[in-house]
């Protein structure tokens, strides 16, 4: 039976040696009184994300500091406001938003967290805690990429890994711009999955010649935009794709197990009037331009339909050991969530 935690206690996970998942563990804690600028909240959901995987092995760009909390994102209930907090009240559906790294405020990976106000929205109407754990980091981080240039009608977009969760979200998003959309999987056995998020072409990289099958579909110009996390030998793949004056952004690097050890080697030549960059979260979030407009995307594809966050699995705080494994399997179908209540 899923153990149910008391809203009189507090649980969290934490890990004191760098390893698999079997360094997580789930401890009692008591959270310090929250400052003037902070919200304590009772936590329902937590998304869980591969960097995190990545950080507790320290495979991460932070190292992490032992022992160490864990979490970025996740929805819950106010239950206690600063002093100097506006906009959050005592019973406030909130979602918490990845705009710290590693970790924001106390983790959030916990029954319960002290968070910086900054990191709160109001939860979208109509959806789950456990719905609305998939959507933040994910769609963030896809709104992010896929407005780092101008896209729409008649644009061409690639994405590879069309089947994580960042993934998913741009292949949504690309096409409720009005973009054709080409999207990377291994193999052919997800290539409905792909057809049925919005992508109007697949390639499945193990099976299939990748730059072939976007020069057919783009009548040899290739595509405006590759959105990609892979990496490694894909990578120099993805450059070919390019039309003349084309971008390509990472946003991460699959195929390396550490992302401080994850290397380009793409041709010189092959750069020639085109571009590639490295993208990450927090030129998102540090623009309030940029972030308040990417919530208000976000919020209206939810609410229109055009982004449906998948949920791969579900796991209650106990099992999070086994949430972990589940996420570095590499065969997710959506988002892994860990659920308190």
């Amino acid at each position: 039976m899923a153990r149910r935690y008391s809203e009189d206690t507090m649980h969290h996970v934490t890990f004191s040696e760098i390893g698999g998942p079997e360094v997580l563990k789930v401890e009692s804690f008591e959270l310090p009184e929250i400052g003037p600028d902070e919200v304590r909240v009772s936590i329902e959901a937590i998304g869980v994300n591969r960097f995190e995987a990545l950080y507790r092995r320290n495979f991460y760009v932070v190292p992490p500091s032992l022992p160490s909390v864990m979490g970025v994102e996740g929805v819950g209930t106010v239950k206690e406001a600063g002093s100097e907090v506006v906009g959050h009240s005592i019973g406030d559906r909130v979602a918490i938003l990845p705009v710290q790294t590693p970790f924001v405020g106390s983790g959030i990976y916990a029954t319960h967290a002290n968070v910086p106000a900054s990191a709160l929205v109001k939860s979208i109407p109509g959806t789950t805690a456990i719905e609305e754990a998939a959507v933040w980091m994910a769609g963030l981080q896809a709104y992010n990429l896929i407005t780092k240039v101008s896209v729409g009608a008649g644009d061409a977009v690639l994405v590879t890994a069309g089947t994580s969760p960042v993934g998913s979200a741009l292949i949504q998003f690309a096409r409720d711009m009005g973009a054709t959309v080409l999207a990377t999987t291994r193999t052919a056995a997800r290539e409905q999955e792909l057809l049925d998020l919005g992508a109007h072409h697949v390639i499945a990289t193990d099976e299939q010649t990748l730059t072939d099958i976007v020069m057919d579909a783009t009548g040899s110009k290739g595509v405006k935009v590759v959105l990609d996390t892979v990496g490694g030998a894909l990578l120099a793949q993805c450059v070919a794709c390019l039309a003349e004056g084309g971008s390509l952004f990472s946003y991460g690097a699959q195929t390396s197990p550490d992302i401080t050890s994850a290397r380009v080697d793409v041709p010189l030549v092959a750069l020639d009037r085109r571009s590639l960059a490295f993208v990450d979260l927090f030129e998102l979030t540090d623009v309030p331009e940029r972030f308040a407009a990417a919530q208000e995307y976000i919020r209206s594809a939810v609410a229109s339909g055009a982004f449906k966050p998948r949920i791969d699995s579900i796991f209650q705080l106990e099992d999070v050991q086994e949430a972990h494994r589940r996420m570095e399997d590499g065969c997710l179908r959506g988002k892994v969530v860990i659920t308190t209540k």
